[in-house]
C-alpha cells in the first residue's frame, strides 16, 4: 500500500457505496484529486442488505446529482404500494410508483462513473481510524495487513454503520448512538414458486409479529423473484433476526418462496440524523451520519442527496482554501432543511407509536389510515403542518381522555421538533443552543409517553 496510494489527495472518501461513489465522481468532475477506498473487492461494491426500493420522487431527487437508474439497474417497476398494519386486516393503498433496483448493478455503475471521472479507487482497503485528527490523517490497511497513513484536505466518511471516523471524533460535536438508535435487519432474494398476486405492488408491513417498532417488506423483482426482509430495533429484539424473519415470511399466506439465491443481515442507524455531519476537514454522509429514513429504513435516496450536497460544499471550500467547520457548515444546513426536518418528525412518530399499548397502537394507525394521513407521515417535504393536523384529527376521534390528551401533546411537540430542524443554525456559533433544544424535545417525548408533564 505504501507505494499504491496517493499520500496527499484533496479528498479521501471512505466507502464506495451509493454516497461515497456519487461524492467521488462529483469531486473528480470538479478537477480535484480524489482517493476512494472500500474494504470489499471491486466486484462486490454495490452489494448490500437492503429493500432496494425507491419511489418516483426519490428517483427525481437522485437525478439532481447523478444519472437516474435505468436499464439493467432496475429489477422491476412498481405502480403502487401497500402498507399493512400488524393485524393484517387493515391496509393503506399508496397510489405512488417507483422502482426496485438491482443494487449491485446500480452500485457498479456509480463506481465506474467515479473512476471514469478521474477518482483513484482502491478496493480491499479498510479504514482503521484517525492516525492524527489534527492533520486530517487517516490510517488505512490493505488486505495483506500493511498499514499506511493518508492525509487529505477533506475526508468524507461514507463507510456505513461502522463509521469509525465519524464515531471516532470526525464531527465537531459528539452525538452518540445508543442501542435504542440501532436496527437489525435480515433480507433474502427469493425465487417464487407462484407469482405474487400483485406483481406491481411494493408491500410494507408495520410492526409485524416479533418486530414491534419495526417493519417487514415484500418488494417484487420481476415475475418470479422477490426481495423480502425485516428490520427491527435492536434494543427490542427478543429473538435472532433470522427467526423473526422466518416468522414474518410464514405469516404471509400469499408469499410462496423457494430457497433464497442471496441472503444477509446487518445493522443500521434507526434514528434522527446526527446533529452535525461536519468538522474541520471532515464530512459524513449516508448511514455514517444516520441519514436513513427512521420509519422504514430507506437510505438510497438520502445518501445520494447528502453526497451531492456534501460534494458541492466541499468543492467550493477546497477552491477557497478553507475547509474549516464553518466553511463546510452549509452542507448541514442544506440537508437538515430539505431532509432532516422530515426524518426528525418520522423518528418522533416511530418512537411515539412504539410507546403505545398494542390496543392504542392499532387504534392510532387505523385512524391514520382512515384519515388518509399515512403517506403524509411517510412522505418527505412539507410534512410539518400536515403531521400536526394528523395528531389533532386523531385526538378528536378518540373517546379515551388519556389517549386524546397524549395525542394533543404529541402533536404540539412534533410541531416544535420540526420547526427546530427547519431553523437549523446557519453557523456553528448557534449550534450548542440548537442542540440543547433538540435534546430537551427528545426528553419531552419520554415524559409525554409516560404520563408526565412537559
Amino acid at each position: 500500500m505504501e507505494h499504491a496510494l496517493p499520500r496527499n489527495p484533496d479528498a479521501l472518501i471512505v466507502g464506495a457505496g451509493v454516497g461515497g461513489s456519487v461524492a467521488a465522481r462529483r469531486l473528480a468532475d470538479a478537477g480535484l484529486r480524489v482517493l476512494l477506498i472500500d474494504r470489499e473487492p471491486a466486484a462486490d461494491v454495490g452489494r448490500k442488505v437492503c429493500g432496494n426500493g425507491i419511489a418516483d420522487d426519490g428517483v427525481e431527487s437522485i437525478a439532481r446529482y447523478t444519472e437516474r437508474p435505468s436499464g439493467a439497474e432496475i429489477a422491476t417497476r412498481v405502480t403502487r404500494g401497500t402498507i399493512v398494519l400488524k393485524d393484517g386486516t387493515t391496509t393503506i393503498e399508496i397510489p405512488k410508483g417507483g422502482v426496485v433496483l438491482n443494487r449491485l448493478v446500480f452500485g457498479q455503475r456509480l463506481l465506474a462513473d467515479a473512476i471514469e471521472a478521474g477518482a483513484i479507487f482502491r478496493d480491499r482497503c479498510s479504514c482503521v481510524g484517525w492516525s492524527d485528527r489534527t492533520d486530517n490523517s487517516v490510517r488505512l490497511r490493505d488486505d495483506g495487513g500493511a498499514e499506511s497513513d493518508v492525509t487529505a484536505r477533506v475526508v468524507i466518511d461514507a463507510s456505513g454503520y461502522r463509521a469509525v471516523l465519524t464515531r471516532g471524533g470526525g464531527p465537531s460535536h459528539p452525538d452518540p448512538i445508543s442501542r435504542e438508535d440501532v436496527a437489525t435487519g435480515y433480507r433474502e432474494i427469493v425465487p417464487l414458486t407462484e407469482p405474487l398476486e400483485r406483481p406491481d405492488d411494493a408491500t410494507i408491513v408495520l410492526a409485524p409479529e416479533g418486530a414491534r417498532g419495526g417493519y417487514g417488506w415484500i418488494f417484487p423483482m420481476g415475475y418470479r423473484l422477490a426481495n423480502v426482509g425485516i428490520g427491527a430495533p435492536l434494543a427490542a429484539a427478543r429473538a435472532p433476526i433470522r427467526d423473526t424473519y422466518r416468522l414474518f415470511v410464514d405469516s404471509q399466506d400469499k408469499l410462496h418462496a423457494a430457497d433464497p439465491v442471496e441472503a444477509g443481515g446487518g445493522l443500521l442507524p434507526f434514528r434522527r440524523p446526527l446533529g452535525t455531519f461536519v468538522g474541520d476537514g471532515f464530512m459524513s454522509v449516508g448511514d455514517a451520519a444516520c441519514h436513513a429514513n427512521p420509519l422504514h429504513g430507506g437510505g438510497i435516496t438520502p445518501a445520494v442527496i447528502a453526497a451531492g450536497m456534501a460534494s458541492d460544499v466541499a468543492a467550493r471550500a477546497l477552491g477557497d482554501g478553507d475547509v474549516s467547520t464553518a466553511a463546510l457548515w452549509p452542507y448541514n444546513v442544506a440537508f437538515m432543511r430539505e431532509v432532516g426536518c422530515s426524518h426528525a418528525g418520522q423518528d418522533f412518530v416511530r418512537r411515539f407509536l412504539d410507546s403505545l399499548t398494542d390496543a392504542d397502537f392499532m387504534f392510532v394507525t387505523r385512524e391514520f389510515a382512515r384519515a388518509d394521513l399515512m403517506m403524509k407521515t411517510f412522505g418527505r417535504g412539507g410534512a410539518r403542518p400536515r403531521l400536526r393536523a394528523a395528531f389533532g384529527i386523531l385526538a378528536r376521534a378518540v373517546r379515551r381522555p388519556r389517549l386524546a390528551t397524549t395525542l394533543v401533546r404529541a402533536g404540539q411537540l412534533l410541531d416544535k421538533i420540526q420547526k427546530t430542524y427547519l431553523d437549523y443554525p446557519d453557523s456553528p456559533s448557534r449550534f450548542e443552543s440548537w442542540f440543547g433544544q433538540v435534546e430537551f424535545q427528545r426528553r419531552s417525548l419520554a415524559r409525554i409517553t409516560t404520563g408526565g408533564e412537559q
